[in-house]
């Protein structure tokens, strides 16, 4: 049997509550937040490598007790959510949106999210991220994937333990070094073949730039049952002090100064710091030092305990009031954001995760068939939500729903009247959305290719250069009828692509799956006619660091 640690739920604790504040906006606060991810991978691999290792030692493992395990802890909470989050999904989502959201629903449950946000070229740091409700389910993906391979391994390599430790040793370094390569060095190379290594959003989602954190925490493991003494208490001394303080110390450091904004892709080095200073609290951290206690204390260990809960409700609500009537959250709406966070993720601890743990209450043919039961309706919601999600219907409730929000920003410009915007409501069609955002700027694009001769007499030349944000620009600018003395040309560039006009080849910055759309793409050296034609530019585009830092040369 394993010994209870409470300091490990008291660290669960300090790693979820800053994903939470992350997640709500509030990046000057702490900026760092999302590496609490990172923490959990460590405090996952050390607790699921000391179960595995304890009973193999033992002679007690098995398989089928292990993912029983694995559905008890994680399948009621995670189905529990969903399914809430599928009806507040249908309520107030848009057609596209909702249709993302039934395939990433059916990602959840065959737990490949990450491999479907990955797939998708889902940046997990930019804003529209900020409206999808089950983006966060990518790291439990990542450790379900962990815990498919690794218990096979370790029952492979039971009378090798040497060399299972040099096997888990290379795989953690080399995959280690794919995070570096997509992270800090973004190696770029001209063979296709490398186009996996080379996506940063692939070191960032995939097990390949993650499994390493996992793996740490395992050494970890290895490392405490191999010294016994410093973990069971029996050799506290200033050591387990002076490690155990620069292990919080690290971690809190990493929450506060890692800007994603000012870093090379994540995970890169510096993900050490976290995950380093994680490995020290594990341990020396022990319940007779000073961070011990600490960790200890009820209330933070209270919220480690229902962190998991937590972890799967925040994002959920945060998105479903952004899609709702709050869309900016004041330090008001925060804190009954977290009140209600706490609330539903205790109820969700005491009522769902708790019940489902004990065996005298759920036998094991009830968990697994309540996994596949439960796994099954949300399957059939997803399917249900992607051939619907263009039905009339669930378009108008979801912007009846947000009717209010609608109104006060078009009556602004009081130019419609409340019965004249119900009946704009009524009159959308939802297979029209998407034509909507292209509709204008493709118009200014194709139909108009040059300025005309006679606009210079009469109408400033605007010319909109850009990628899908060039095109919310433009209608903006249509809605609000506030550019009405421009004659206005748009030239559209791929995200991918980026806005540059210096000497240098932006081929070399480009990662090679993307060179193909960008190899012929010359529009913006096409446009230089116009350029010199018009009397205001604007750039408006997804800026990647490369381009972002280059900028002054392309304005030059």
């Amino acid at each position: 049997m394993l010994i209870y640690r409470k300091e490990i739920d008291g660290l669960r604790a300090i790693a979820v509550l800053p994903v939470i504040l992350y997640h709500a906006g509030y990046v000057n606060i702490v900026p760092g937040g999302y590496v609490g991810v990172d923490i959990f991978f460590v405090i996952s691999g050390y607790l699921i490598t000391s179960l595995i290792d304890t009973e193999i030692r033992q002679g007690t493992f098995s398989l089928i007790r292990f993912y029983e395990r694995r559905c008890r802890r994680i399948l009621p909470a995670l189905y529990v959510i969903s399914l809430v989050t599928c009806y507040f999904a249908y309520q107030r989502m848009s057609p596209g949106q909702l249709k993302d959201f039934g395939y990433s629903l059916i990602s959840i449950i065959t737990f490949s999210s990450n491999v479907f946000f990955w797939w998708k070229d889902d940046r997990y740091f930019s804003q529209l991220n900020e409206l999808n409700p089950v983006v966060h389910t990518w790291s439990l993906a990542v450790e379900e994937q962990f815990y498919l391979v690794f218990p096979l391994l370790c029952l492979l390599f039971a009378r090798w333990r040497r060399n299972l430790l040099i096997f888990l040793g290379f795989v953690g370094s080399f995959s280690f070094f794919l995070a570096q390569w997509g992270g800090n060095i973004q190696i770029i190379s001209k063979m296709t073949f490398y186009m996996f290594f080379q996506h940063p959003w692939a070191s960032f989602y995939m097990p390949i730039g993650r499994i390493w954190e996992l793996l740490l925490g395992a050494f970890v493991a290895f490392y405490s049952r191999a010294n016994d003494s410093i973990v069971s208490g029996k050799s506290i001394g200033m050591r387990a002090q002076v490690a155990s303080v620069i292990g919080l110390s690290l971690v809190i450091i990493s929450i506060m100064t890692l800007d994603s904004r000012s870093i090379p892709p994540f995970p890169n080095c510096y993900t050490m710091v976290p995950t380093f200073g994680a490995t020290l609290i594990i341990i020396y951290g022990k319940h007779d030092t000073l961070v011990g206690r600490l960790l200890s204390l009820e209330p933070v260990r209270w919220i480690g305990l229902i962190s998991y809960s937590a972890y799967l409700w925040h994002q959920p609500l945060l998105v479903c009031l952004r899609l709702g009537p709050i869309s900016l959250m004041t330090i008001s709406h925060m804190k009954s954001v977290i009140v209600i966070i706490v609330l539903l993720s205790a109820i969700t601890y005491y009522s769902i995760e708790q019940p489902f743990r004990n065996r005298a209450l759920f036998s094991r043919r009830v968990v697994f068939g309540c996994s596949a039961a439960g796994a099954f309706v949300i399957y059939s919601v997803a399917v249900f939500l992607i051939y619907t999600a263009n039905s009339r219907t669930t378009f108008i409730e979801k912007v009846t729903y947000n009717r209010s929000v609608i109104i006060d920003s078009i009556m602004r410009n009081g130019s419609l009247t409340l019965k004249e915007v119900d009946t704009y409501l009524a009159d959308i069609e939802p297979m029209e959305l998407s034509n909507y955002v292209t509709r204008r700027f493709d118009t200014h694009l194709k139909a108009y290719p040059t300025f005309s001769a006679q606009s210079a007499k009469t109408k400033r030349r605007l010319l909109l250069i850009g990628d899908s944000f060039a095109q919310d620009f433009m209608n903006m600018i249509a809605e609000t009828n506030s550019l009405q003395k421009y004659e206005i040309r748009c030239y559209y560039i791929r995200f991918q692509c980026q806005i540059y006009m210096g000497d240098e080849d932006r081929l070399q910055w480009i990662a090679s799956f993307h060179r193909s759309l960008c190899i012929n793409d010359h529009k913006i050296q096409s446009a230089i006619p116009m350029i010199r034609e018009a009397d205001v530019i604007i750039l408006a585009g997804f800026w990647l660091r490369w381009s972002a830092i280059r900028l002054p040369r392309t304005i030059e």
